[in-house]
This record gives structure tokens, sequence and C-alpha cells, in this order.
């Protein structure tokens, strides 16, 4: 997991930020070749919205038992993952945001890799 890589993109999409903004965050990480791991991150006010689009849950075709499994996955980083299948994170201002990034990446990335083992 490269953070400082993570921080270093976030506080560069920040720095034209005001109220409102948004970024896509590349990480390292990819659930199959030409499918890196990204995390949206929304600014509105003191608020942020990280997530991964339910890409994860998307690639690996939701299969039986899914979302039990990536509830336990994500519930291990302090993480969460909704009904449709979307692993996030909300946080307020002062958080480290390219960690949360880096490490929601790492998750979404570990919910893929449960969810194919099912089928």
């Amino acid at each position: 997991m490269d953070v400082e890589a993570a921080r270093a993109a976030v506080a560069a999409a920040r720095s034209s930020w005001d109220e409102r903004g948004q970024m896509i965050f590349v990480s390292g990480w990819s659930y199959v070749p030409g499918e890196p791991a990204t995390i949206e991150i929304r600014k509105r006010g003191h608020r942020y919205d990280l997530h991964d689009d339910g890409r994860a849950t998307r690639l690996a075709d939701k299969p039986e038992g899914w979302l039990g499994v990536a509830e336990r996955v994500v519930a291990r980083e302090g993480f969460n993952v909704n009904r449709s299948g979307v692993v996030f994170v909300p946080a307020v201002e002062g958080r480290d945001l390219g960690l949360l990034a880096a490490r929601l990446a790492e998750t979404s990335y570990a919910v893929f890799a449960e969810l194919v083992e099912l089928e």
C-alpha cells in the first residue's frame, strides 16, 4: 500500500477544492489486469465520502452469500459495504484522507478476492 502516493494525490486535488470537490484515486491494487482498484473521494462542506463505486462486487459477479462475506471483510478495517455492493467510509475534515483512500482500495481488493473464492 503506497500511502505516501495516496497522500500526495489527495493533497494535489484538495488544493483546488473549496466547499466541494471530487477526485478518483487510482491505487496500486488491481482486481484483474487492466482493472485497478479506484476510490472516489467527494467533498461536501467539511464532510467527505470515499467509496469504490461497487466495482469489487460487480467484478466478482456477486456470488451467492456475497454480502455476508463482504461485511466481514470490511468490518475488519472499520469500513462499510451497502446492499448495492459499494465499499465505503465517510470522513470529516482533519482525517488523513490519503491513508483512508489507500486502506479502502486495499479493502475493496480484499472484498473482490474473497468473493472470487466463493465461486
